[in-house]
């Protein structure tokens, strides 16, 4: 909770709980994200897994069906097929096999004419997999057919077929007959962990073989493999087993087959990283955050001695009271005890300078109260309409406040000429330009010249250059001479302006013109009402407006 929300005062000891429990969230949130990464990393291997035992079970079955592909083209051949010669033929190849697996051949019309699984001649009429014969003879290229009953063993098979074309035509289909027994055996030489399952499924979805409880589930079909179910060749769901089991699921399509071949492990063993993980986060934070009270427990209790020895210190001082500094082992509030120490020193110096600052503040409200009348009372003394008089008045105490202002910053030490000027012609700043060294105007004398500036921009705005579009003014001023003799000089230059003439009466602000500046009785300010603009010019001994250690 960041401490600009709390409200209320609250304990050292709550303060500390929660700086440790704001220390320990960041860490906290890290600690999740690394384990959170550290599962993630465990599942993807597992799934790299999956779907690498995935490919090689597939690619095993690619390689058994190449096989019986090519002992297929291997009997069609032989010369007693060609010849029709159908008792030799069934001898050649029941040899061929040495009763590993059985040769089917059919006709285009679907009847049996050569079965190695019963003896020659007593085949059944017709096959038992019209499925496959029909999209055979359709596309006349070699086939696997789905997992079917066969009529002859009674048992789940599946047939590796070849078509036999004469002048183009499907003349007939060659089968080779196997047991999913055999897929089976495939199936348990990867040696895959108990958790483990692998599954071939043929176009169906229907199960041709299952690394567990094969005899109880062949033949039967997994819905999310039926027709039109859109798996990927190459995929890695969620789904469920026919046990019922949530399992995770690598696929991958065999290319001779186009079976499905599937590892799977329950999902349970697949999210098992993350939970486990999840629960170690849990208890790592639960430990920490009851360490990180602990410790503020034990840190508050030290800590809160020395504070309270403070704050009864700050009471005392409150009290007027002589504070003494106290130690102990909490460097801070020795430093506070040290620093109220001091403050009770200082305070009593303080009130002996309290008298003489007051005296000090009168003196100098006097002296601003003295500056305000002569200007209301020079004001009012021209002959100037009421609404005139008062804000000529309003203009010259703004000015006025303006330097107080300034005064106020540097502790009535002075201010900058330029800022002096700036504030007085702001509104006219892109019309009048300034030249001269960085002075630091007296104290004494801010006020004086502020107004001097303040007559002189009203006088330009309303009669001079600045009351055109096109007028400008020229600021300028210079130090010659050096050390005592040093003088300050000074001109105000009006240029496109109106003409200008000389007042036919000496109002209040030509009089302040005159007179403000008389810090050398025998060089008075100089009004030059010239055609191309009025100018202002006055030279002054350097340190009668500027201190010699102010000056650059």
């Amino acid at each position: 909770m960041p401490l600009r929300l709390m409200r209320g005062a609250y304990s050292l000891r709550l303060h500390l709980v929660l700086f440790g429990t704001a220390v320990l969230i960041p860490v906290a949130v890290l600690a999740g994200l690394l384990l959170a990464r550290s599962a993630a990393l465990e599942r993807t291997q597992l799934e790299s897994r999956l779907i690498q035992v995935a490919e090689e079970l597939a690619g095993e079955i690619d390689r058994d069906i190449a096989r019986d592909f090519t002992i297929l083209h291997t009997l069609a051949a032989m010369p007693s097929l060609a010849n029709e010669d159908w008792p030799a033929f069934y001898d050649q190849a029941k040899a061929a096999l040495q009763g590993k697996a059985y040769i089917v051949l059919i006709d285009a019309s679907l009847r049996q004419l050569v079965n190695t699984y019963v003896p020659f001649g007593s085949q059944p009429a017709l096959t038992g997999d019209p499925e496959t014969t029909h999209r055979m003879i359709a596309s006349k290229q070699p086939d696997v057919s789905n997992v079917f009953i066969s009529l002859v063993t009674k048992k789940p098979v599946f047939n590796v077929n070849i078509p036999i074309l004469r002048d183009g035509q499907v003349r007939y289909i060659l089968h080779l007959g196997q047991f999913t027994d055999d897929i089976v055996r495939i199936l348990e030489q990867q040696r895959l962990g108990s958790e483990w399952t692998s599954v071939i499924l043929d176009r169906n979805g229907a199960v041709v073989a299952r690394s567990r409880d094969h005899d109880r589930f062949v033949g039967k079909t997994y819905p999310r493999f039926a027709p039109g179910s859109h798996i990927a060749s190459r995929a890695l769901i969620k789904d469920t087993n026919a046990a019922g089991h949530q399992v995770l699921r690598a696929v991958v399509r065999a290319k001779l087959s186009e079976w499905f071949v599937t590892a799977a492990i329950p999902l349970r063993l697949a999210e098992a990283p993350l939970s486990r993980n999840l629960w170690q986060w849990v208890a790592t934070a639960a430990f920490a955050f009851v360490a990180t009270l602990g410790l503020a427990w034990m840190f508050s209790r030290a800590m809160e001695r020395p504070m309270r020895a403070a704050s009864g210190a700050a009471a005392a001082l409150g009290r007027d009271e002589q504070v003494r500094a106290t130690h102990s082992s909490l460097s801070e509030a020795n430093a506070i005890s040290s620093a109220l120490e001091r403050a009770s020193s200082e305070l009593t110096a303080r009130r002996a300078q309290q008298g003489l600052l007051l005296n000090e503040l009168s003196h100098r409200v006097k002296n601003i109260l003295a500056v305000v009348q002569s200007i209301v009372m020079r004001t009012l003394a021209d002959e100037r309409s009421p609404r005139e008089a008062r804000d000529i008045l309003v203009e010259r105490l703004h000015a006025l406040g303006r330097v107080h202002e300034h005064l106020i910053h540097t502790d009535w030490r002075g201010a900058p000429i330029r800022e002096i000027i700036r504030a007085e012609l702001e509104p006219f700043s892109a019309r009048v330009q300034l030249d001269g060294p960085e002075l630091v105007v007296d104290g004494k004398m801010v006020q004086t010249l502020a107004l001097v500036l303040h007559e002189l921009a009203t006088n330009a705005a309303k009669y001079g250059s600045l009351s055109g579009e096109k007028g400008t003014v020229s600021i300028t001023w210079s130090v010659q001479g050096s050390d005592a003799k040093s003088r300050l000089r000074f001109k105000w230059e009006e240029r496109d302006g109106p003409t200008v003439k000389s007042p036919l009466r000496k109002g209040f602000g030509t009089a302040l013109l005159e007179s403000a500046i008389t810090a050398d009785p025998d060089v008075k300010p100089c009004l030059s009402y010239e055609p191309n603009g009025f100018v202002y010019e006055f030279e002054a001994p350097l340190d009668a407006i500027v201190r010699a250690e102010w000056s650059h």
